[in-house]
C-alpha cells in the first residue's frame, strides 16, 4: 500500500518577465500584464 504524496510547495504559474524596453520586470497587476517601471503592456492574442 503506497501512502499519499503531500506538496510541500505551491505552484504559482507565474515567473519573472522583463520589459523588451526597459528591462524591467512585467507584473500582473489590474487584470492585466505591465511594467512596472515604464508602463509598457504586451499585446495578448486577442489583439
Amino acid at each position: 500500500m503506497c501512502s499519499p504524496i503531500m506538496a510541500t510547495q505551491q505552484y504559482t504559474g507565474v515567473g519573472a518577465y522583463r520589459c523588451p524596453d526597459c528591462d524591467g520586470e512585467i507584473a500582473f497587476e489590474h487584470q492585466a500584464w505591465e511594467c512596472e517601471d515604464c508602463g509598457y503592456a504586451p499585446r495578448h492574442g486577442a489583439d
